[in-house]
C-alpha cells in the first residue's frame, strides 16, 4: 500500500489543499506544468468524493473540492490528511486500477502517549 500523509496548515484548510510533487508519485500521472487531473477517494464512511487538481510546478498539487470535503468536518490546523492507495484485488502493486482512501486524523496525547483520533 502507497501513501501520501501532510500535516494541514491553515492556508490548507481555509483555501486549498497543496501537496509537494514528489508526494504524488503513488497516482498514475504525468506531471507537467498546467497539467490537470482527477482524483476519487472513498472515506471512512464509504462516501467517494472527487477532487479536481492541478500541478503548479513552483508550488505543488492543488486541489479543487477540497474545502467541500471539509466542509461540517471540525478540522484544525495541524491535523493530517492521508491518502493511501490499494489496488483492487488486494495486491499493493502499481496496478492502473487501483482505488484511493482519503482520512483525516488528529494526533492527540493521552497519558503520555501519542494515539491517533480519526476526525474522517
Amino acid at each position: 500500500m502507497s501513501m501520501i500523509s501532510k500535516q494541514l496548515t491553515k492556508n490548507d484548510i481555509e483555501k486549498s489543499l497543496l501537496i509537494p510533487i514528489d508526494s504524488f508519485s503513488i497516482f498514475p500521472v504525468q506531471f507537467e506544468g498546467g497539467c490537470f487531473f482527477n482524483v476519487t477517494a472513498v472515506d471512512g464512511a464509504g462516501k467517494a468524493w472527487d477532487f479536481q487538481c492541478f500541478v503548479q510546478q513552483s508550488k505543488g498539487i492543488v486541489s479543487v473540492g477540497w474545502l467541500q470535503f471539509l466542509s461540517g468536518i471540525d478540522v484544525r490546523v495541524g491535523d493530517t490528511v492521508f491518502l493511501h492507495r490499494k489496488s483492487m484485488d488486494g495486491d499493493d502493486g502499481d496496478d492502473s486500477t487501483a482505488k484511493l482512501k482519503i482520512e483525516v486524523k488528529r494526533k492527540i496525547r493521552l497519558m503520555g502517549e501519542d494515539i491517533w483520533a480519526v476526525v474522517l
